[in-house]
């Protein structure tokens, strides 16, 4: 019984530690230099500073996968959050100095 007490202690403590990099991606690409991300208000506020990055991937293996590969996070740029839409998004505001589109990742800062 102490034993099964002692795992949901464990378990209920790294269940509620926060994240420390709140991440979302590009629902909707408005124009060259604005998106709607998918941050919303418990994740950033007006004024926050965002990331945008992709994955860039090399596979090692055949064409059909299956071998070892490595994928490394390069960042696009950045932009910063103009507004709050709600709970789930935000509209984001670049400097236009690099391209992104739907599904890109994006990050606080």
């Amino acid at each position: 019984m102490k034993f099964l007490s002692l795992l949901f202690l464990i378990l209920f403590t790294v269940s509620c530690a926060t994240h420390k990099f709140m991440r979302g991606t590009v629902a909707m690409k408005v124009d060259e230099n604005t998106a709607h991300v998918c941050l919303g208000d418990n994740d950033v506020a007006k004024g926050d500073k965002v990331i945008f990055f992709k994955n860039e991937c090399v596979s090692v293996g055949g064409e059909r996968g299956g071998g070892d590969g490595e994928c490394k996070l390069k960042v696009l740029g950045e932009g910063k959050v103009k507004k709050v839409l709600n709970s789930h998004y935000s509209h984001v505001e670049t400097n236009g100095n690099f391209s992104f589109k739907e599904g890109t990742m994006v990050q606080k800062k």
